[in-house]
């Protein structure tokens, strides 16, 4: 279903969001004491910890059940290969044997020559502990390096296989030259619309003088007297604006002529086609009163 997230992929994006730093304290005696959040996570602090990161990664994200609860490297390889999921090629997602099952990271990216991988109990490149690893860093790893021993890659629950190097691997995905991790982007926020500008009245056609002499009922008669209401003129209505020319009404009509005596004179309480514009205008705030 379109916008849903894959498994493998909220795995990966969730590997990439750890912050890469020092985890573990230092003392003079032993030097990194392996004391961290992922083994508090997992349920065994201060032992080596690389292989409870990369559990603690699925667990994490509710992924936690096609992984093997295990500390040992050598276990999670055991377990890969007696389930049919180990493999030679690298696929985005899959746990990785280092150096004989002394030490695992997740695989985050792979090119025709590289692996990418983010791991626990790991050294920043470059950095020298006399062995130990203290925090959480990303390496590249030529893919075929000696101390590459191969991959667990586990098949996600919902069935999607990762991008993956493997041209027969068994969860139906076709092998990719590379995939390289970059993040999600987020999903825009809504334009609100523009805000849309009103329109401009139309100024209806003048009915005839017929419609607004005393007494005459009809739709323009009230029109007009809205417009004369709106525009304030005159006498106010007791009641208010009605079908049929009042004598108020007429009173209106003559105070909006006086008030533009030059454009409408004479003032006689008549309306013609130039006082049915005016009051019109003045009423829609296209004429200053």
């Amino acid at each position: 279903m379109a916008g849903i997230v894959p498994d493998w992929r909220r795995l990966v994006d969730h590997v990439q969001s750890i912050a890469e730093k020092i985890y573990e304290n230092w003392n003079s005696r032993d030097g990194w004491d392996n004391d961290t959040i992922f083994g508090k996570e997992y349920g065994w602090n201060l032992v080596a910890w690389c292989m409870e990161f990369d559990w603690c990664m699925f667990h994490d994200v509710g992924l936690d059940s096609i992984v093997p609860k295990t500390a040992s490297v050598a276990a999670m390889t055991d377990y890969a290969k007696k389930n049919g999921a180990w493999s030679e090629y690298p696929s985005v997602g899959a746990l990785i044997n280092f150096s004989n099952s002394g030490h695992t990271e997740v695989c985050v990216g792979f090119d025709k020559d590289n692996v990418y991988s983010k791991g626990g109990n790991s050294l920043q490149t470059g950095a020298e502990d006399h062995g130990q690893g203290n925090g959480v860093w990303s390496h590249v790893t030529p893919r075929r390096a000696a101390k590459v021993v191969g991959y667990f890659a586990p098949k996600f629950p919902d069935g999607v296989c990762p991008p993956t190097a493997d041209p027969n691997d068994p969860r139906g995905g076709k092998a990719v030259e590379s995939w390289r991790w970059s993040a999600p982007v987020a999903p825009k926020p809504p334009t609100p619309p523009s805000p849309s500008t009103p329109a401009k009245p139309v100024l209806p056609a003048f009915p005839g003088r017929d419609k607004f002499v005393l007494g005459a009922t009809n739709d323009s008669a009230l029109q007009l007297q809205k417009w004369l209401a709106k525009g304030n003129w005159g006498p106010a209505y007791k009641v208010g604006p009605s079908r049929t020319m009042s004598q108020i009404d007429l009173d209106k009509v003559k105070a909006l002529q006086q008030h533009y005596l030059s454009a409408l004179g004479p003032a006689d309480g008549l309306c013609g086609p130039r006082t049915w514009q005016y009051a019109f205008e003045v009423a829609n705030g296209l004429r200053q009163k």
